[in-house]
């Protein structure tokens, strides 16, 4: 076997202040040894811990964050009631600084740029997604559901320093993904329609017995959003497709 060139640990950090974020932190333990064979000579170690802070996000220095589902606004009010920094602001940085985030439900409001159906007075955002997205489309807790969906995850632009032999402009079809929708919001418009990449819909019967096609997943550069819950299914597909995002863009800073 020829010996590794390089070893390195991706971290991924999850949201721990409400929500499904135990869910999301098992999945990825689920996945760990997909990143440790000796494919394209690198051997990877995925870590992944749950954080509740600035203090725990700095601690940790992941390398890519997920956002759960839950509930949006005791989220932000949590986020802000904290005695540390607030996290939603470290974490407008911490895009900045070029790091994906990947959000689910609740998370996919959280990131997105403009809301509707906000409570009185909003809540707040981190933003950075150039979409409108609608809080509870789908319905209350008993309107609950799960379906097959077929999705098409883009790895993004390729860059030419990079020799790591991983296509990241490829793109993955993952079929007859199981969906689940728990009060979930949905996209209703791409603001920025350039620079977002719609990845899933989902066409809606209304109860007037009218059809409405909705977006269900995008990517804008590092941000992820999806408001299905992946992380309550046995199909680890899209926390792999997200993770492997997250390493690309780890070798392409480090220009391997």
């Amino acid at each position: 076997m020829e010996p590794l060139i390089n070893e390195n640990q991706i971290k991924i950090g999850v949201l721990a202040l409400q929500g499904g974020f135990r869910e999301h932190v098992n999945m990825i333990k689920s996945i760990k040894h997909c990143f440790s064979e000796c494919e394209n000579k690198f051997k990877y170690s995925i870590i992944v811990e749950e954080v509740k802070s600035v203090s725990d996000i700095k601690k940790l220095n992941p390398h890519g964050m997920i956002l759960p589902g839950g509930e949006s606004t005791s989220m932000a009010i949590i986020a802000s009631g904290n005695d540390d920094e607030n996290i939603f602001t470290f974490l407008k940085d911490y895009l900045k600084q070029g790091h994906f985030i990947w959000g689910t439900c609740a998370g996919s409001i959280m990131l997105s740029n403009k809301v509707d159906g906000q409570k009185i007075g909003g809540q707040s955002l981190i933003g950075g997604l150039d979409v409108l997205i609608s809080r509870n489309y789908f319905g209350r807790q008993i309107d609950s559901f799960e379906t097959k969906i077929n999705l098409n995850l883009k790895y993004g632009k390729n860059n030419n320093n990079n020799n790591n032999n991983i296509n990241i402009n490829s793109v993955l079809s993952l079929e007859n993904f199981e969906a689940i929708f728990i009060r979930a919001p949905a996209i209703l418009d791409i603001l920025d329609k350039e620079n977002v990449e719609i990845i899933g819909d989902f066409i809606v019967t209304k109860k007037d017995g009218t059809k409405e096609k909705v977006i269900t997943a995008v990517k804008q550069n590092n941000i992820i959003a999806s408001v299905f819950h992946p992380e309550l299914t046995n199909d680890n597909r899209f926390h792999k497709y997200f993770v492997q995002l997250v390493l690309n863009n780890h070798l392409t800073k480090i220009n391997i």
